[in-house]
């Protein structure tokens, strides 16, 4: 059976591999430098102002060690820049200053074989947080309900086997472990998450389609016997492309625990398109839907929304319902290869039919306008 290998070499992992450049070389090891500088200003949440701001800016180093033919280690470190309460993925959220504070977002190694896959150790992104497949936002997008990466995480990459004429499918496996202290029953236990990958071409017509699933435990309580929290969630990814257009749907649900019982489900989608107008230049539209139920007496709080998530706390309890409509557009002209100038513009409303906290909706509804422009800068 014909096997090819997805993500060949660790630039292909990263968003900004293609542009990552040797800095050096002698024998069997090969080290590149890459990254990319992104900065935009816009409006990001109706009670402030205009404002100015790092978007995942990013300095990456790749190195490759040949250990025997088709065989090789990887090793991987990535630094990003200011977080939101130290979340390292959260600094374009920063409403000080985002372009402080450098801070290790990735750093991991492994092994990859040519007839066999990837395996990596460390501090780095689940296979599922590749399972959205069409989320093409700069700024707001992505809603994947899945448990996308993990500080301590080991992760396999299968090869992707061609099963049929230009039709190919793989699978991806991770193991998340906890945190090293056991006594606080809010420490994260352990987490596993998996997903299969499909690819396919019918005389031009591109298809894809992504299925997975993730699971996270917290430790119980140390007082009574009780079980500690869980999420468990699954998603559906579907893209279609022919010539210059794409156009894809994906479904996901969540489910939360604690001591045993069902505190809220989440129930995730998104509707997305892209049209590629001209070489080098695009336009992308998007329609997402986050809601949560309450299911219990407990109140339930988590980042089960997507625009509100950062600016605005909630939760809900049993009986209640909270539901976020999201509408993005964007577009996106490169000056070249390396240089990319976008503008972007997001809708969200969001309705609860209960008391929820810090934004006190009340049976009403809440609407929040954000933009921005931006440019980034590969190297």
């Amino acid at each position: 059976m014909k096997k090819t290998l997805i993500a060949l070499t660790v630039a292909a992992m990263t968003a900004t591999a293609a542009q990552a450049a040797v800095v050096y070389e002698s024998d069997d090891t090969k080290v590149a430098l890459g990254g990319r500088v992104d900065v935009m200003v816009g409006k990001f949440n109706k009670d402030e102002r205009g404002d100015l701001r790092n978007n995942e800016s990013r300095v990456e180093i790749q190195v490759e060690q040949k250990i025997s033919e088709g065989f090789k280690a990887l090793a991987y470190w990535r630094l990003r820049f200011n977080g939101l309460n130290g979340q390292s993925n959260a600094d374009r959220w920063d409403t000080g200053s985002s372009f402080n504070s450098p801070t290790t977002n990735k750093l991991w190694a492994g092994f990859q074989h040519d007839d066999i896959g990837r395996l990596t150790f460390g501090k780095q992104d689940t296979n599922v947080d590749s399972l959205q497949m069409n989320d093409r936002a700069y700024i707001f997008g992505g809603n994947n309900n899945l448990t996308t990466g993990g500080d301590k995480v080991v992760s396999f990459r299968s090869l992707d086997y061609a099963f049929a004429n230009n039709q190919h499918i793989g699978f991806g496996l991770d193991y998340l472990f906890g945190d090293a202290n056991k006594a606080d029953n809010a420490e994260y236990k352990y987490g596993y998450s998996g997903i299969l990958f499909y690819r396919g071409d019918f005389n031009g017509l591109g298809v894809r389609f992504n299925a997975g699933a993730s699971h996270d435990k917290y430790e119980k309580q140390a007082s009574t016997s009780a079980a500690g929290a869980e999420k468990t969630a699954w998603r559906l990814a579907s893209e279609f492309s022919y010539g210059p257009a794409k156009f894809g749907a994906e479904y996901g649900q969540s489910r939360f625990k604690n001591q045993g019982e069902t505190t809220a489900k989440g129930y995730y989608i998104e509707v997305a398109g892209k049209y590629q107008v001209l070489d080098n230049s695009s336009i992308y539209v998007a329609w997402e839907r986050n809601q949560v139920r309450g299911e219990s007496a407990q109140t339930y709080g988590n980042d089960f929304t997507f625009l509100t998530e950062v600016h605005y706390p909630l939760a809900v309890t049993k009986g209640q319902k909270l539901t976020e409509n999201v509408i993005i557009a964007g577009v996106d002209y490169e000056l070249n290869k390396n240089v990319v100038l976008y503008t972007e513009y997001a809708h969200s409303r969001v309705k609860g039919n209960g008391s929820v906290n810090a934004t006190d909706l009340n049976n009403n509804t809440f609407k929040d306008n954000k933009f921005g422009v931006g440019a980034r800068i590969y190297f």
